[in-house]
């Protein structure tokens, strides 16, 4: 696979000879999800190309005021369409493309963009980078590497991407890159302090009632050093709440202190367990996350398994506990 800023000239040759290139990003979007798509779907629209954005759910309305969100499309409107190419972004497997996969595959050149570790190189061209610290950083350079300028439009996205899975610049996994890449998007016009406000900032109505339910449930275990928090479909009812308003709200229970690893666990009724977690850098979350059929990265990993809330709770509990004791024997 092709890693870092080693696009391969087949790649960009490919790129460049396509016309209408579908772009797909994943399940339940996220800010660099949903940033890095709209950032590399606006350079290709500048190169004149025909792009079509699509992706299995919508865009988390905290995203609506990017420039390009609106033109997301959902699986049924892709059918019977064809596509040059097709680009696969921020996506560590390609089921993780929901229905689009099918859409994604039909197009006769694939591409995906990644930072993600373990991904398989599922496309015929894969640029994948797993010391990346967001997919927004992996968009910037092949933005480079076709020699398309950024403008303010491009610089919100990528800023919406790179922030989101960096925390605001405060994970490990910030590099120096990262902070090369905010001096191009501020000088390329970025408004720096009205985009952090909206994303790191600004509470729904709904999100701080979640937040509310998700805090009273607050439990810490292993002599504090994890925490957890549950949340169910009547939270959600009650609070009045999407999916989209639990972002960033595993980090409370992470940010107590002395908490090494937290966890969010969530039961909204259709017989799944959706589990978030994080630790601080040192701590592993990821193989734990892996263990139970899900991935991600050492310090944000989450999983979805069939069960009780409760059933899932113990079992994952037990888990961080016995990770402790290793560290403390």
């Amino acid at each position: 696979m092709e890693r870092k800023n080693e696009f391969c000239s087949a790649m960009l040759s490919a790129l460049n000879n396509a016309n209408s290139i579908l772009l797909c990003t994943h399940i339940s979007p996220d800010g660099d999800a949903i940033g890095a798509t709209l950032a590399m779907g606006l350079g290709l629209e500048a190169m004149g190309k025909q792009v079509t954005f699509a992706c299995a759910d919508p865009v988390p309305r905290q995203m609506a005021h990017l420039p390009g969100a609106e033109q997301f499309v959902t699986v049924e409107d892709l059918p019977g369409k064809a596509f040059d190419a097709a680009m696969a972004i921020d996506c560590a497997e390609a089921s993780r493309m929901g229905d689009c996969i099918r859409a994604f595959g039909s197009a006769p050149v694939t591409f995906q963009l990644d930072h993600h570790p373990g991904n398989p190189g599922y496309a015929r061209y894969n640029a994948v980078d797993d010391a990346a610290p967001a997919a927004g950083i992996v968009v910037r350079r092949l933005l480079r590497a076709l020699h398309i300028p950024l403008t303010k439009e491009i610089a919100a996205c990528l800023y919406c991407a790179i922030s989101t899975d960096t925390g605001n610049f405060r994970f490990s996994s910030t590099t120096a890159e990262t902070f090369s890449i905010m001096e191009e998007l501020m000088v390329a016009g970025l408004d720096l302090a009205a985009e952090a406000r909206i994303f790191h900032s600004l509470l729904e109505e709904p999100q701080a009632r979640l937040l509310g339910r998700a805090l009273n449930t607050l439990h810490l275990f292993a002599d504090g050093q994890c925490a957890s928090m549950r949340l169910t479909g009547l939270d959600y009812e009650a609070a009045h709440a999407l999916p989209e308003h639990n972002t960033g709200i595993v980090n409370y229970a992470l940010n107590l202190p002395g908490v090494k690893m937290a966890y969010l666990a969530e039961d909204r009724g259709n017989g799944l367990v959706k589990v978030s977690l994080r630790s601080v850098p040192g701590w592993k979350v990821g193989p734990i996350a892996r263990g139970f059929g899900g991935g991600g990265h050492d310090c944000a990993a989450a999983f979805r398994r069939e069960g009780s809330l409760r059933d899932v709770c113990e079992m994952l509990d037990r888990q961080l506990e016995k990770q402790v004791r290793k560290r403390t024997l």
